[in-house]
């Protein structure tokens, strides 16, 4: 256990060498989410222990230069344009053209990602995403001072795919089904593992198309795929790390596969692309956020009947708190995991509608406030 900054690289830095002295040393550094991609990268570079190369970690955490790594590969992805103030983010409509999605260049969970079909929505829109980020820029390293202006995939329809990478190959491990909050904005609501597209070559080869535009060789990768109502596939993002959002468990209880365990050894430089190989699911598992209606908590019943696929339950929000619109992952009451033993063959909604219906037996919700 260090006592260091894990976002700050001289702090960690200090708190190594420190413990060097003792003669303890460190392999390899492993970066589990956005924030700490940056600072463990620059770590293990001065260290000489290997790691990321520096452009793969600028491509993952500025959108900007990701979807020019993606352009230039060849790799479909909405057309985006960054802005810094209103006037850019008018003239890049008038490029891009209406609906619009406006997103922090270096965020992540959703944070401050608003979709906009009128000029004046996006320019109210960039107002709430520049307010996400003086919210959380602080506490978790964002610059926050260029925001996108992306094309919209007019489509809820989405996935993301979870890729172990290694150097010249990469191996995907399974396709996660994920189910949006109401528009205009683009919360996560919940998770499904085994997605019934996962044996989908042409999307699974797109996703390590992805991967390889960036230059991501170790390590698992979250690719988010959308697809048109044509049913064209669009790559939005791409994440040098594993995917979050309690994924990895899903991944672990579908596949009796520990991901971190294959994260890390990939940091090793442990080939570990024939074990993902050789190891199919055979259940399906999810997770799927509680959310209430806009209003005051009036109360939070602990002794409802759960349904037989619940594993387990989370609550966050007590008597007293504010319930607004799901408009990232700040705004949910908690989340429920649920297991079946089959595999689907088409895209289920039982997650969404097992999570409502617990919300709305758990929580008592009082006159909608202004939010």
């Amino acid at each position: 256990m260090l006592s260091a900054d894990p976002l700050d690289p001289d702090s960690l830095l200090k708190a190594i060498h420190a413990h060097a002295e003792q003669g303890w040393h460190p392999r390899i550094v492993v970066p589990l989410n956005d924030w700490t991609l940056g600072s463990a990268n620059t770590v293990n570079r001065a260290l000489g222990l290997g790691g990321l190369d520096a452009t793969v970690v600028v491509n993952a955490r500025n959108k900007h230069a990701m979807k020019q790594a993606l352009v230039a590969a060849g790799v479909p992805t909405p057309r985006s344009l960054p802005v810094q103030c209103e006037q850019e983010l008018l003239d890049a409509i008038d490029a891009i053209g209406l609906p619009v999605v406006i997103k922090p260049y270096d965020f992540g969970g959703s944070g401050g990602v608003v979709l906009a079909a009128t000029r004046e929505e996006a320019v109210a829109g960039l107002a709430e995403a520049k307010g996400v980020v003086a919210e959380y820029g602080s506490l978790l390293n964002i610059q926050g001072d260029t925001y996108l202006v992306e094309q919209l995939v007019d489509s809820d329809d989405e996935v993301s795919v979870e890729v172990l990478c290694g150097a010249g190959r990469a191996q995907v491990l399974t396709v996660t089904e994920k189910y949006l909050s109401p528009r205009p904005w683009f919360a996560e609501m919940a998770h499904l593992v085994p997605s019934y597209r996962t044996a989908d070559r042409e999307l699974t080869g797109l996703a390590v198309r992805a991967c390889t535009a960036l230059g991501i060789d170790r390590g698992l990768a979250h690719v988010e795929i959308k697809f048109a109502a044509d049913g064209t596939a669009w790559v939005i993002e791409v994440a040098a790390r594993p995917g979050g959002d309690g994924i990895m468990d899903q991944v672990e209880r579908a596949y009796s596969l520990n991901p971190y365990r294959l994260h890390v050894g990939s940091y090793l430089g442990d080939d570990l692309l024939d074990v993902v190989c050789a190891t199919p699911p055979t259940k399906t598992s999810a997770i799927a956020f509680l959310k209430c209606p806009p209003g005051r908590i009036l109360d939070v019943r602990d002794d409802i009947p759960l349904p037989p696929e619940v594993r387990s339950m989370y609550i966050g929000a007590k008597r007293g708190d504010l319930s607004r619109s799901a408009r990232n992952w700040s705004t949910r009451e908690g989340y429920i995991e649920l297991e079946w033993d089959e595999l689907f063959t088409e895209r289920t909604w039982l997650p969404m509608a097992m999570a409502q219906k617990v919300a709305d037996d758990t929580f008592v919700i009082g006159e909608a406030a202004d939010e």
